[in-house]
């Protein structure tokens, strides 16, 4: 069973929103999704190679795992040579928001660079390092504690399989994220009429 990586950040978001979105193929957008949609135009190009001295840039770059049957896209790849072999790797996802307060990056932005990261490795086992790019402080954050998302990655497959499999539908975890989700007509419509 194939999982997407952009689907874990749902899935850590929200595991109804992200019923919605990949087994309902429900989409509405809002003006998060619409900003999200602009800053990522500044990497949804494929085609786009840079070269500064040792390093190779790369924007839409698609990454998989073969062992955790993983794949996407990841925005911008730095490829860091040295004698003409890859020595290291730099992902970096662009994100509208920010950091939280101590600084770190999201949890469910990190799942997701994380898995890019994972793939990464498992491509050019090589060092790779991971940032978010938040665009509402303008600049990069660097994951953190590993250890933490890797252990959160693989319980959240194992998860994310299970739904899946057993065609379960995740119940709803109402809480103040919702006001913000582009799914909220859909998902709480009762709620959204009582508010008007």
């Amino acid at each position: 069973m194939e999982i997407t990586l952009n689907s874990l950040e749902h899935f850590c978001f929200c595991k109804y929103q992200w019923w919605l979105l990949y087994t309902e193929n429900e989409w509405l957008s809002n003006i998060h999704t619409t900003l999200g949609d602009i800053i990522h135009s500044r990497v949804d190009i494929p085609s786009f190679v840079e070269k500064r001295k040792n390093v190779l840039v790369k924007r839409s770059v698609p990454v998989y795992s073969d062992k955790l049957n993983l794949y996407g896209i990841a925005d911008l790849v730095e490829y860091i040579k040295q004698d003409d072999k890859i020595s290291k790797i730099n992902v970096i996802e662009y994100k509208k928001g920010k950091p939280q307060e101590n600084g770190s990056v999201q949890i469910y932005d990190g799942l997701q660079l994380y898995a890019q990261m994972y793939c990464l490795r498992e491509i050019h086992n090589c060092e790779v390092s991971g940032f978010i790019y938040y665009a509402a402080i303008k600049r990069r954050v660097e994951l953190k504690d590993e250890t933490y998302f890797d252990n959160l990655l693989i319980k959240t497959l194992e998860e994310m399989c299970q739904y899946i499999k057993n065609k379960n539908i995740p119940p709803k975890n109402i809480s103040h994220q919702c006001k913000s989700c582009s799914m909220y007509e859909i998902c709480l419509p009762i709620l959204e009429k009582r508010n008007a």
